[in-house]
Parts: C-alpha cells; sequence; structure tokens
C-alpha cells in the first residue's frame, strides 16, 4: 500500500491549521502591537512584510522603466549587493537571535525595515530620473 498521498494529505492540512493559527495570531497582535513582546515581535516582522512588498513593486517598476539589458544588469547587481548589506547590517545591529533574548525580532525587524523603506525612497527617486516626476 502506498502511503504518500495520504502523508501529503496530512503535512497539507498540519500546514493549513498552522497559517490558520499563524493568521489568527497576526490579527489579535495588530489590534494592540504594544500587548506584549510577542505582539510587538509579529507586528515589527508584519511591517518588515509590507515594507518588503513595496519595495519589491517598485524595483519592478524601475526594472521594467530601464531601457537596455546593460543598466538591467546594473540594477539587479546593485539590488542584489543591497540585499547583502541591508541583512549584515541589520546582524552587526542586533547580532545573531541565539545570542540575545525574547526582544531580538523586534529590533531585527524592524532594522530590516528601516532599510527597506529607505531602500524604497532611493528607487522612487532613481524613476524620477527615469520617467520624470511631477513636481
Amino acid at each position: 500500500m502506498n502511503r504518500r498521498p495520504l502523508i501529503a494529505c496530512v503535512l497539507l492540512a498540519l500546514s493549513v491549521s498552522a497559517i490558520a493559527q499563524n493568521q489568527g495570531l497576526l490579527q489579535e497582535s495588530l489590534k494592540d502591537c504594544d500587548k506584549n513582546q510577542l505582539a510587538m515581535n509579529v507586528c515589527a516582522s508584519y511591517r518588515f512584510e509590507q515594507a518588503d512588498k513595496a519595495l519589491n513593486e517598485q524595483y519592478k517598476q524601475n526594472l521594467t522603466a530601464i531601457k537596455g539589458q546593460p543598466a538591467q544588469t546594473r540594477l539587479r547587481e546593485a539590488q542584489r549587493a543591497w540585499l547583502v548589506f541591508r541583512d549584515k547590517d541589520c546582524m552587526s545591529d542586533t547580532g545573531p537571535r541565539e545570542e540575545s533574548g525574547s526582544i531580538w525580532p523586534l529590533l531585527h525587524f524592524s532594522c530590516l525595515e528601516k532599510h527597506t523603506l529607505r531602500r524604497t525612497k532611493d528607487l522612487k527617486v532613481q524613476a524620477c530620473g527615469m520617467e520624470g516626476c511631477a513636481k
């Protein structure tokens, strides 16, 4: 008897349950981000996730607006280098998770968010140079 389909179904059900629980935790935490350390950590992670989505959208817009493969390649390489810088800078700032306490996620995600918001702003300025912006 092949149990793979059964195992796959069980794993899928567990995944869906975990996602639903995480969604409940997220919604509860977003109601009061200062409620406790867990809520602060969840909110910081959520804010970073939202900033990262905005960054990715702006990056795609810039990449589309650039004419020519060499310029697109330069932007891709710059973005990859920036990601490495952001992650290393935040690790330098907050240290590794195992060397900290329960506040680490708040500090780390806040650092990632700060850098990400700044990069998004820089890409928007860059897009103005490519497309021209209304004043």
